[in-house]
């Protein structure tokens, strides 16, 4: 490339960024080493309400609201050593003393021989944005909390008459004769639905309303068997469960939820009949626990919403299984991740500390 062409390059580049600068509808101001606003564009000056020739020679704390003072020196002091501005919320302040919350984002500048002289500082004016954000949030606690308070009457309005109905099945089977296999079939069909709305009813109430970790030091082999014998688990579905024993300190409850919710989810998901194979191990720092079956798999499309709350691809279920186990997980302080093939099946890991 001959000088020519690169002076012409150049001055092209430099035509282009000077009108990005004094065009752009974000604000931009330059800055020395000493903290003194060299230059800013149109929208800087006239967002703060002065002149440009006003703007000129003062120092960024001019336009910096008292609020915010102390974290503009402390940002300023880490610059000046090096350091990087990136997103950083401050309030500035207006000539008529108005203020509003702007994100700072600054591109250093440096002499030739590599020496911070000075900095271009992007400002977006975010009030509008952080309002949204937080009538947002408002609006979803108060839409949290009425759906919390509406789950926990539902809850125990109906748990009452599942145990007198629980109780009474249990009774009527005791109390029967061996020969009736039908009449035996019919509770048992009964009992299976009554534990299920339990199992929702449960769900719900640990997503709206859920208890402060109870933790303990645990058998782990002791919460899989319990797990697995209060179960209905249709003979069809072959569960194996580790011989080897780990004790975890955590909340034996939630523990076997989030187990049961896992095992009954492999069991939907693989339809008349498959395996499910537990497995556990454990490391210097952590317990996992592994659930595989051998399902169809999760469908690409549907993977990054299955810890989403409410959604399920069943006509039952409350879908709140999965973002139970993630939160109760979490809880703990450990993660819960998954790994899946169609037509192969799916393992899910829980990383315990």
């Amino acid at each position: 490339m001959s000088d020519k062409q690169t002076d012409f390059q150049k001055i092209t580049n430099d035509d282009m960024y000077r009108s990005i600068y004094e065009n752009s509808p974000d604000l931009f101001r330059t800055i020395n080493i000493n903290g003194e606003i060299i230059n800013c564009n149109k929208s800087y000056f006239e967002t703060l309400g002065y002149l440009k020739s006003e703007v000129i020679g003062k120092t960024i704390f001019d336009h910096t609201s008292e609020e915010s003072l102390s974290q503009m020196r402390e940002t300023f002091e880490e610059w000046k050593k090096g350091g990087c501005v990136s997103n950083s919320e401050i309030w500035l302040k207006k000539k008529n003393g108005d203020k509003f919350l702007a994100l700072l984002s600054a591109n250093n500048l440096f002499d030739k021989y590599g020496t911070l002289i000075g900095s271009n500082t992007s400002i977006r004016d975010i009030t509008e944005i952080t309002a949204m954000k937080k009538e947002f949030k408002n609006l979803k606690r108060i839409r949290q909390e009425i759906m919390g308070e509406l789950s926990i009457r539902v809850a125990h309005d109906l748990k009452n008459p599942l145990n007198v109905i629980k109780n009474s099945v249990q009774l009527i089977q005791f109390r029967k004769e061996p020969s009736t296999e039908n009449y035996s079939n019919t509770l048992t069909r009964i009992e299976h639905a009554v534990i299920r709305m339990d199992h929702q009813i449960n769900e719900v109430l640990e997503f709206v309303n859920p208890l402060p970790l109870d933790l303990q030091q645990n058998s782990l082999k002791k919460i899989l068997e319990n797990v697995i014998n209060e179960m209905p688990i249709p003979e069809e579905f072959i569960v194996t469960i580790p011989t080897n024993d780990i004790m975890i300190n955590c909340d034996q409850r939630k523990i076997e939820i989030i187990l049961r919710n896992l095992v009954l989810n492999a069991i939907q998901a693989m339809g008349e009949k498959g395996s499910i194979i537990i497995t556990t191990n454990e490391t210097e720092s952590h317990v996992k626990i592994l659930v595989k079956d051998t399902g169809p798999g999760i469908p690409h499309k549907l993977r990054f919403k299955i810890f989403d709350p409410l959604f399920t691809t069943r006509q039952i279920g409350t879908g709140l299984g999965l973002p139970i186990c993630k939160t109760v997980i979490e809880q703990h302080g450990g993660s819960i991740s998954f790994e899946t093939e169609l037509e192969k099946g799916t393992t899910f890991t829980i990383s315990l500390p």
